[in-house]
């Protein structure tokens, strides 16, 4: 499925919806190889910075922690 698109000035495109429904994230990554760049969706920030981080937590600690701040969260405002 060749799709093209136009790069404007300010360097933005528009993805076309058949691509960003395929894509199913609204977070991407371009990866460059041998001058070809693949786009790829990133299911979890967390998750995309993993790698960056020299003392990287476990794998899905970001999830834990965000749940575990939702309940806290609730339980402070409902007094539960």
């Amino acid at each position: 499925m060749p799709v093209a698109v136009k790069i404007t000035e300010k360097g933005q495109i528009t993805i076309p919806r058949e691509v960003r429904n395929i894509l199913k994230s609204n977070l991407i990554s371009f990866i460059v190889m041998d001058g070809v760049v693949t786009i790829q969706p990133l299911r979890d920030v967390g998750g995309a910075l993993y790698a960056y981080s020299q003392n990287a937590p476990p794998k899905g600690a970001f999830r834990k922690e965000k749940e575990t701040a939702w309940e806290d969260a609730i339980r402070e405002k409902f007094n539960a």
